[in-house]
């Protein structure tokens, strides 16, 4: 009776601490404790754990890369741009921001038109007015020279902005930031470009219509008639000295 008892309690150690799954002694259907479910189950588990992490990872990328915050730098410089052109005129000079450019030139400058063409300026008027676009030109310069500070600072703004980007998006805004001050750049050089234009056309203008006046004067003394009491030369050389 002893060794029928032990040898159910050796049944029963053995069937809870074995590996697997085994039926309940006495013949009922229970199944026992398995721990290869339980560690297939863990694993399942620590696999959804980085699924989620790296798909909280993913978010985090897609926040930053969304993220604004590198634009807004750029400022007009319409005012700059419209006070270089002025500067000129504040010298008295003829500058291409005048509406009436084109009547204020052919004023100063008449050429050959100049006996019939009414409110023609006096050769010293076009000559002022000549220097004083030279003049406002260099003015124009200098205020671009002045406004270089301006500039570096904006600059460096635009390198701590490019250092400190933390996504696409504020890495995209400030690239777009520099183009614009390129943009910004080529203008201020286009208005160099018009105003050395504008000086030398003046300056050439101003020449031509100094040579052609000269020549409308020595035209105007051989072309005129002699005066009444003035002997003719080529009479007074070949002819009877006068009564």
């Amino acid at each position: 009776m002893r060794l029928k008892r032990y040898l159910i309690l050796c049944l029963m150690i053995a069937a809870i601490f074995l590996p697997g799954s085994a039926n309940a002694i006495f013949g009922v259907g229970d199944e026992v404790f398995d721990p290869t479910m339980f560690a297939s189950q863990l694993q399942q588990l620590q696999q959804e754990t980085a699924t989620v992490t790296n798909l909280a990872q993913q978010l985090q990328y897609a926040v930053k890369n969304t993220t604004g915050g590198g634009a807004g730098g750029w400022q007009s410089n319409q005012n700059l741009l419209t006070n270089l052109g002025g500067l000129i005129s504040e010298q008295q000079g003829l500058s291409y921001t005048f509406q009436g450019l084109a009547q204020q030139f052919q004023q100063l400058y008449p050429g050959y038109s100049a006996a019939t063409t009414p409110g023609v300026q006096s050769p010293q008027a076009s000559v002022d007015t000549t220097l004083n676009t030279l003049n406002g030109a260099l003015q124009s310069a200098q205020s671009q020279a002045q406004n270089f500070q301006s500039e570096q600072t904006t600059l460096q703004m635009l390198e701590v902005k490019n250092q400190t980007a933390v996504g696409n998006l504020q890495a995209v805004q400030v690239s777009n930031e520099i183009a614009l001050a390129q943009v910004q750049q080529i203008q201020l050089l286009r208005q160099l470009v018009m105003a050395e234009m504008n000086s030398q056309n003046t300056a050439a203008a101003n020449q031509l219509n100094s040579q052609t006046q000269s020549q409308l004067q020595a035209e105007a003394f051989f072309g005129a008639p002699t005066s009444p009491g003035i002997p003719d030369i080529l009479h007074q050389s070949g002819g009877a000295p006068p009564q």
